[in-house]
């Protein structure tokens, strides 16, 4: 899709400096083996990729820092976290310089969109697909969306399993533009964690992180209330509404066994869980 000569730049511990580390490089956007879009970074010298970050459609942007002398740095930014992520353009040609910043953004914005070039990139453009399981330095650092996503898709199953089950509304009453961030509230999900509704927490419990810190004094509901309230829940939470606002996301829903219309907004979304639940509930009491 896009491959460029770049190398890393990082910033000065206190300062706003940013310095470009001397390594060639090749910055890289391709859709990865998992179906989704990965922003590499690939070390020329030992042919490894030390970046890989996936990208949500919509929640990145990459911009030129206008403070470089060179006029060559960019930055990555993230809307769901405060990471940044620094190259500069390792390519001499100056209608790359002009071109990279509106065409590496159309592809954060929409994997489907074609970059244009009055001169093309020096690099190759037949670069790997990316791996999901590659073990990068940046990926360790940024939270793997396309598992919190399932995660997050997974609990939602599970949670409307149970309310299919107590006879509660359908989901289709909910009113129009509804959020995620909304739903997943704590206001919104105290009913769960009152006494009477206890088996309907269980199902939940199996999708808590593996690795969040033991409190062998913590009861199940304040664990579950702890990772609700929590930065990285609430953040991917907001980071999948934005996702979903996009429309992009038709594609990676029959990995999660939805229809792909349920990528087309958040109310798609909820209602094919809903209907999912449903069925699965109907399946399970036929059994």
């Amino acid at each position: 899709m896009l491959a460029v000569k770049a190398g890393r730049a990082s910033r000065r511990e206190s300062t706003s400096w940013v310095d470009p580390q001397p390594t060639k490089g090749l910055l890289g956007l391709a859709l990865g083996d998992d179906g989704l879009l990965h922003l590499t970074w690939k070390n020329r010298e030992t042919n490894a990729i030390e970046d890989d970050l996936i990208i949500i459609p919509g929640d990145a942007s990459f911009h030129k820092v206008t403070e470089s002398p060179s006029g060559r740095v960019f930055v990555l930014k993230f809307d769901s976290s405060d990471q940044k992520h620094f190259y500069w353009l390792q390519d001499p040609s100056p209608s790359i310089l002009e071109q990279l910043e509106a065409n590496v953004n159309g592809l954060l914005q929409d994997p489907d969109f074609q970059p244009s070039w009055s001169q093309p990139p020096t690099a190759p453009l037949n670069i790997e697909r990316a791996s999901g399981n590659a073990a990068a330095t940046a990926t360790n650092q940024q939270l793997d969306n396309s598992a919190l996503t399932e995660s997050i898709t997974r609990q939602f199953q599970a949670l409307m399993r149970g309310r299919t089950g107590a006879g509660s509304q359908s989901l289709q009453a909910q009113q129009p533009a509804v959020a995620l961030s909304d739903i997943l509230s704590m206001s919104s999900l105290a009913p769960i964690f009152e006494p009477a509704n206890a088996a309907e927490l269980q199902p939940l419990e199996e999708f808590l992180p593996p690795d969040l810190p033991k409190d062998e004094t913590a009861t199940r509901d304040e664990t579950l209330r702890r990772v609700i309230q929590s930065g990285p829940f609430r953040s991917t939470v907001l980071q999948l509404d934005r996702a979903l606002a996009t429309g992009l996301l038709g594609r990676l829903m029959p990995g999660f066994g939805l229809p792909e219309e349920a990528g087309l907004s958040v109310e798609s979304f909820l209602r094919a869980i809903h209907d999912k639940a449903r069925r699965d509930h109907e399946e399970s009491r036929r059994e």
